[in-house]
């Protein structure tokens, strides 16, 4: 696929090509140079564009309520909507070995390809401009953030029903895998496992299973 057609869904023109290739360089396809380490500077810059944001708009609240906005704008969820709005699974380089993969895996790719953007776009210019870029692509999610939403991730939310029934908290187990981390938690004797491109997002998968299984 072009990068040309990617920058124009992204609104953003590289000055350096090559960042732009490596950003959607999965370690499938190069185990040497991939897009590892632009996810782990996009990460940040994604969180820290994000925490801004609302610091400001939303004046009057507290840390508690700021950190479950921000945990729902960087959610995996979003980051895949968002990749899938500027078709970025299109251009991504993978190996032929995973043709196969399982939704959740995909889902990973996506998260870390879409994060890994943002620190090519910082790296290709300034902290100023990866700002504008990131505010620009989460438009719509932004401003339709508010107070009046409850925002609970998945972990929060299994938590408070469990304590609410009088039953202990999950003990999650994690480990890492290929292009990310498992997650399991066994609950009511039953097994439940889901992965993550982070600790955080294979933990929040894995409670939103339970959750799941819990309102079936």
């Amino acid at each position: 696929m072009s990068l040309v057609k990617l920058q124009k869904n992204i609104s953003y023109e590289f000055k350096d090509n090559s960042l732009l290739d490596l950003a959607i360089t999965h370690k499938s396809s190069n185990n040497s140079e991939n897009n590892e380490r632009l996810e782990f500077i996009g990460d940040s810059v994604l969180n820290a564009v994000i925490s801004e944001y609302l610091f400001k708009k939303f004046p009057n609240e507290k840390e508690g309520l700021l950190t479950r906005m921000r945990s729902h704008l960087v959610k995996g969820e979003t980051l895949v909507n968002l990749a899938n709005k500027i078709n970025l699974s299109e251009h991504i380089k993978l190996s032929k070995g995973t043709a196969n993969l399982s939704e959740v895996r995909k889902h990973s790719i996506l998260e870390g390809a879409f994060e890994s953007l943002i620190g090519a776009v910082l790296l290709d210019s300034d902290w100023n401009q990866a700002k504008k870029f990131v505010l620009n692509l989460m438009k719509s999610e932004i401003q339709e953030i508010g107070v009046e939403v409850e925002f609970r991730d998945s972990k929060t939310e299994l938590q408070e029903y469990l304590q609410a029934k009088k039953i202990n908290p999950p003990k999650y187990k994690s480990r890492s895998i290929n292009d990310g981390f498992e997650a399991s938690i066994t609950y009511q004797k039953k097994k439940f496992v889901a992965a993550g491109s982070s600790k955080r997002h294979a933990e929040r998968a894995v409670a939103k299973k339970i959750l799941d299984f819990i309102k079936s």
